[in-house]
């Protein structure tokens, strides 16, 4: 049986939103409706908003359910002209816009606050948008600093929070955000659905227009059965008050990356010297594409990814490795990311198959 290590594309989904799926899934039941059935289907909308509404400290109708992360950036991400990125955002915001400026980050993928604040004096931008926490490196990016340079400079701050969501604790009301982006698939939820977060529920036209719902923003018939399984997989994270999972987490993928480094002289865990995601090493392997690693250790039996996993199936150069001064990394380096379904052994056995095939490779 294979070894699943690629939480970041997809978690997979907890037993128990999968049994509330599947009691939502048996009658017709629409919240828009106005008899018993409706009512029901009413009341298992707002458990899950209140869940997940929870789960990241945001008032119940600030959040907007959606058919994902990209839908809930792109809902933002029109409205301004001239955005300001990082240079290492998800395609996701990378797409949104064929003018945006982008802000360098160092070599540990942290955003140059100095150049953020210089290119804001010489733009009229109207937005900046800054992923918490990178899906491929895992660097959590200093959030507080980059909102106090926001609202110096009253520009709306929009931030992509799909990789940090269940990974770090996240206080949308008190962190100055005026929007942020969070999926269910990454929690241990279905995949199809998400929600934006807005302090202000105004601040957002909708791109899909129809019967209004979700306060007007985002018309079409909810998907409830995937909100509900994405409410209970909230409401199982927040149980877990003191993050005791994500704490043992982060204890066994470090043991894995000192093993590789006491063993391998050439390799290189990209953002090791910021502050990363708990669960994400992204590995850098001299002499062997990053396609030909996945495969190899797929043939292994474990399932890694080489970089972002939402480009169609396409492997492809990592945007983000470049950006950090590392573009000879960039065809050679694979991501590892566990989950609450591992455990000690996987990372150790995935640990010798890659000393393994690095020997291989580099004789």
């Amino acid at each position: 049986m294979s070894i699943y290590l690629d939480y970041n594309a997809t978690s997979p989904i907890r037993e128990e939103a999968k049994e509330k799926m599947l009691e939502v899934m048996g009658p017709p039941i629409n919240s828009s409706s106005v008899h018993s059935f409706g009512r029901k289907a009413k009341s298992y909308l707002h458990n899950a908003r209140s869940e997940v509404a929870k789960l990241v400290n945001a008032d119940l109708d600030q959040v907007i359910f959606t058919s994902g992360g990209t839908e809930a950036n792109s809902m933002i991400m029109q409205l301004s002209n001239s955005p300001l990125v990082s240079a290492i955002e998800h395609d996701a915001v990378m797409a949104s816009s064929s003018n945006l400026n982008l802000i360098n980050v160092n070599s540990d993928g942290i955003v140059d606050l100095e150049m953020l604040e210089a290119t804001i004096k010489k733009t009229n931008t109207d937005m900046i948008s800054v992923m918490w926490a990178n899906n491929e490196t895992g660097v959590i990016q200093p959030m507080t600093e980059i909102i106090k340079i926001a609202k110096k400079y009253k520009i709306y701050i929009h931030c992509d929070a799909v990789q940090a969501l269940g990974k770090i604790d996240l206080d949308f009301k008190s962190s100055g955000l005026n929007s942020m982006a969070i999926s269910s698939h990454k929690i241990g939820g279905p995949v199809g659905v998400g929600a934006l977060i807005l302090k202000d529920p105004f601040d957002v036209n909708p791109i899909i227009l129809g019967g209004g719902q979700e306060k007007g923003h985002r018309s079409g018939t909810e998907n409830l059965i995937g909100i509900v399984g994405f409410g209970v997989a909230a409401s199982l994270i927040s149980k877990d008050s003191k993050n005791y999972v994500m704490r043992d987490i982060g204890v066994r993928q470090k043991q894995f990356e000192n093993y590789l480094k006491d063993n391998l002289k050439d390799i290189k865990i990209f953002g090791e010297n910021a502050q990363r995601l708990p669960n994400t090493s992204c590995i850098y392997m001299p002499n062997l594409s990053a396609d030909a690693q996945v495969i190899a250790l797929d043939l292994k039996g474990f399932a890694i990814s080489a970089g972002s996993a939402c480009s169609s199936g396409k492997v492809k150069s990592s945007h983000v490795l470049k950006a950090m001064g590392a573009e000879w990394a960039s065809n050679n380096s694979i991501r590892v990311s566990s989950g609450w379904q591992n455990n000690k052994n996987d990372l150790e056995k995935l640990a010798h198959s890659y000393i393994e095939l690095y020997k291989r490779s580099n004789k």
